[in-house]
This record gives C-alpha cells, structure tokens and sequence, in this order.
C-alpha cells in the first residue's frame, strides 16, 4: 500500500461485507470507513470493572491482547489502558509505539483501543483492534481506514477483538472476536473492501493465523478444535483431526506446521493440515493462548495472565521456563504475561499488566520505557 493515494469508497464512504447477510440470520455485514469513523454502537470502546483495586490500576498498566513489532524489528506496538486516562494518570489512552533501540516511547495514540494488533508485512502500517472498531493507521497516527462490523457486548458477557493477522502478501487482513466470527478485509492499491465473514455456530473463536502460502486461514476454536477456511471464498475447508476440542492458542511455525494451544490439558499440539494433529505435549502454561513462532522454529508460549513463559525449541524438542521478577517496584504485583512477539533479531518482546513491555534477550529481562 506505500506510494499509492487512497480511494473514495463507493456509496458515501461505505461497502457492504461479502459475508452472510444479517437480515438472512447470519452475522452483521462488515464495513470499511475512511479515515477515523466512530461506529454506532460505540467505535471500539472497551470499559472494564472497577471495583475495590482502584488504587492498583491508577499505576501504569497495558492490556494483555495487543503487541506487535515491526518488520524491520526497529518498533513495538501495545495499548495502554483506558483508565489512566480516565484517572487524569495521563492524557493518552489506547495504543503506544516505541522505539526498539533505545526502548523510548516515540508515538502515543489517544484511540482507547485495547484489543489486538497487527503490523502490516510490507507497508508501514497497523492494525489496531477494540471491542468492535479496527484502525488501519500509520505510525504517526494517521488512520486511513476504519474496519466494522463485530457485535458489540450485550449484559452477559464481553466481547473483544482478540486476534488480527495479515495475510502474507499483506493483501487481506483477518480479525477474530468473541463474537463467533472472524472478518476478512481486501486491502490493495491504497483501497479497502469487505471480503466474506467466517460465522462459527458453535464454540469460541479464540486465535487465527494465515498458512504460509496464505490460501487458508487456521482458527483455533475452545470447544470444537481447530480448523481451515479457505482465505479467498470464506468456506469451511476442514477441521484437522486428532486435535483437542479446547483449542485456545494458534501460530504456525515457520515450518508449514501449526502449534496449538490446549486449555483444559495445559499442553500443546503439533498439527499439518494434511495429516491433523499429533499428540499433545504437556505444558506448564496452564491456559496457553498466546503462541508466538520466531526464528529458527522457537517457540514462546504464555497465557493465563501467569507469572512466566515457555521458551520451546523448533519441533517442541524441549524448551526452558522463564518466570518474570516477583513483583513489579512501588506496586508489589506481579508481572501477569501477556501476548509475546519476536523481533526478526530473535530479541522477545512480551507485554505485561504491570511491568508493561518487556524484552528477553536470552539472558535477562529489560523494561521499555512506561507510558
């Protein structure tokens, strides 16, 4: 998408989603808006409960879903949460940049987004995710689109989006909300348009990535395993065998495998879309929902807001378990892991509830700097 002007979108700045029509009982269409829209139902706000901790969450703190770094591996991206904000802790409140090097702050976004992120595989662009808005944005702030179309929270339970993914090629972005679907967005020549809505009937969508050639897409679904849909038509292509019913996590290896993330055992799973899934592998990550595949195969693993990660070697030839300090300075609470991401120099970079991004270097842990 560099070096391309964007296009007025047809209809009044706004496209129909190819997906299942709501008004034929399917999901909601999905939309693209250009430039920073709010959404009816809200644009992507997301407000937790906040009871008798009051005075733990006025101190710094970052949501647990959003972290991304660049290509180049020169910035990270996560959000910081939106009570500071509203505690006069800070002016800015949604995603924060830094800068990998020095481990400064350089961009704060005042977008109070505290869902997933992803950053575009070619284009200095990212995705950052709500409760129901995405953000097609530039490193300086600029959005250049905003994504619609997932159900906002009704009185029984929360909703987010927790997982975006670019496809390969850059071309397709997917998100996946607690909803029950996963949207699909055509990006190209500076333009966005609404591509099918995967509508999953039973169980929870809860993680996706591209294969590698980028022609499926691999959901892990918590209460019916994982499975393959076809990127460019949005049909069922089919669930891999063998898996575990409680698919939490996902992230291919690199390696044309897929490596799942098994709530209800803690443990982990080998799975190739043509043969399914080998069997599972014990872990100490009790809720492994964060899997994040780096270079030469490794694979880190966290979730559950633990206090540590797992490091496994390529193929889970073994791996080491890495705890964070006991307790973060002036607050005494613990670190509570988050989303993990590699840079391309095998540098990990992992977000925090309290200590906020940190790196492991191999050695040790080092904090970037706070919002």
């Amino acid at each position: 998408m560099s070096g391309t002007s964007r296009r007025a979108l047809l209809g009044a700045g706004l496209l129909v989603g190819a997906g299942t029509l709501s008004a034929c009982g399917g999901p909601a269409d999905s939309v693209c808006l250009e430039g920073d829209q709010p959404l009816d139902s809200g644009g992507g706000l997301s407000i937790p409960f906040v009871g008798s901790e009051t005075h733990l969450r006025s101190e710094p703190q970052l949501g647990l879903l959003g972290l991304a770094v660049s290509p180049d591996g020169t910035r990270v991206a996560a959000h910081e949460w939106w009570h500071r904000r509203a505690l006069s802790e800070s002016e800015t409140a949604g995603t924060t940049i830094w800068d990998t090097a020095t481990g400064e702050i350089v961009t704060r976004f005042d977008d109070t987004m505290t869902g997933a992120i992803a950053w575009h595989p070619q284009d200095d662009l990212i995705a950052t995710a709500g409760e129901l808005a995405i953000h097609l944005t530039r490193p300086d702030g600029e959005v250049l689109w905003t994504l619609g179309g997932h159900a906002e929270s009704d009185s029984l339970r929360s909703r987010t989006i927790r997982d975006l993914a670019f496809s390969p090629e850059g071309d397709q972005l997917a998100s996946l909300s607690t909803d029950g679907t996963v949207r699909l967005w055509t990006l190209a020549e500076g333009s966005c348009t609404t591509a099918p809505v995967l509508p999953f009937r039973s169980g929870t969508p809860m993680a996706l990535a591209y294969t590698l050639d980028g022609s499926q897409i691999a959901v892990a679904v918590q209460g019916q395993g994982a499975e393959l849909w076809d990127a460019r038509t949005g049909e069922r292509v089919a669930a891999l065998e063998s898996c575990s019913q409680d698919a939490v996590g996902l992230a291919p290896d690199g390696q044309g495998r897929i490596i799942l993330g098994i709530g209800e055992e803690g443990g982990l799973q080998q799975a190739s879309p043509g043969s399914g899934c080998a069997s599972g592998i014990e872990s100490g990550i009790s809720v492994p929902e964060y899997i994040a595949a780096g270079p030469e195969g490794r694979i880190a693993v966290s979730g559950g807001e633990s206090e540590r990660l797992e490091l496994w070697h390529a193929g889970l030839a073994g791996h080491e378990r890495i705890d964070l300090p006991e307790s973060v300075p002036d607050i005494g609470a613990p670190g509570e892991l988050g989303r993990t991401a590699w840079g391309p120099d095998g540098i990990l970079y992992a977000v925090t509830r309290w200590w906020g991004v940190v790196t492991w270097n191999g050695q040790e842990w080092a904090p970037l700097e706070m919002p």
